[in-house]
């Protein structure tokens, strides 16, 4: 029997990247879009584990052998951020019907900070402490799949792996919940939602 539910935020809270804020960047940058997602994602974990956006940023236009100012770099870190801050409301009112009977929530996810910036100021399901607890990896400088990030949401929750259901869409992150005992849900859409609903019907 689960006692909490630990959900991802990309993709699962929120819904896919938005696709017409990639486009902006991908417009702005004026390379391929298959170009500047290579270089996007290598360094990824950099920017999740706490580097500054004007750090990232320099690192993927760098990369990418474009030349770029502090406008630029501003203008992306704004359409990089839109992009993410899209979510997905019948997860979070799934999320608050567990809540309500009795189930312990928490979040891990790899996260900058800049947009962890604007999600705490603007969500009022982060103000109002819907999740039990929340791991952030720019917070911890720990990105999943390092079994630490699981590790300290399960402190911080006081359980057990085997208490608890994690969701996520990464199948990385999900074999390292698993190789720690966490039950896991690898969701690859909204449509997986009502599979997740049937396994908490009492």
């Amino acid at each position: 029997m689960f006692k909490a539910v630990i959900f991802d935020y990309g993709c699962v809270i929120s819904t896919e990247q938005v696709k017409h804020e990639i486009e902006a960047m991908v417009d702005l940058i004026k390379i391929s879009e298959d170009t500047f997602k290579s270089y996007y994602y290598q360094y990824r974990l950099e920017y999740d584990r706490g580097i500054s956006g004007e750090e990232y940023w320099s690192k993927v236009l760098s990369a990418c052998k474009v030349d770029y100012d502090q406008e630029l770099i501003v203008k992306l870190i704004n359409h990089d951020l839109k992009s993410w801050t899209v979510t997905n409301q019948a997860m979070l009112d799934w999320a608050e019907g567990l809540k309500k009977n009795g189930y312990k929530l928490g979040i891990i996810s790899n996260m900058p900070k800049d947009i962890l910036k604007y999600m705490r100021e603007n969500f009022s399901w982060l103000k109002n402490k819907l999740f039990d607890t929340v791991i952030f990896s720019c917070d911890l400088r720990i990105c999943k799949p390092d079994p630490l990030i699981y590790r300290q949401c399960l402190d911080n929750l006081d359980l057990s792996p085997v208490e608890c259901l994690f969701i996520d869409d990464s199948e990385i992150n999900i074999q390292a919940a698993k190789e720690i005992g966490l039950n896991v849900f690898h969701y690859r859409g909204l449509e997986d939602l009502t599979t997740l609903q049937a396994m908490f019907v009492k």
